[in-house]
């Protein structure tokens, strides 16, 4: 697995969670533990995924489907519809 940079992730993680504490009025310790724990972010991070070309909305719509299905690969994004 080949990380993507560092600078490209930080700008997705600030994004995203405040995607989460703004939709669901986390606290922002709380939506960084989620954000930080789901297996989003660790394909966020493996380059092998691609998810650099996404939006944040998109990566946001991947966190969500993760939540309710378990699998971040559910997301209409990533399926393609």
């Amino acid at each position: 697995m080949k990380n993507n940079v560092y600078f490209a992730i930080d700008y997705y993680d600030r994004q995203v969670i405040q995607r989460i504490i703004d939709k669901y009025g986390m606290e922002p310790t709380d939506a960084v533990r989620k954000f930080l724990t789901a297996k989003t972010l660790e394909m966020l991070e493996d380059e092998s995924y691609g998810l650099l070309s996404f939006p944040d909305r998109s990566v946001f719509d991947m966190w969500e489907a993760e939540q309710i299905t378990g699998d971040p690969r559910d997301s209409v994004y990533v399926r393609g519809e």
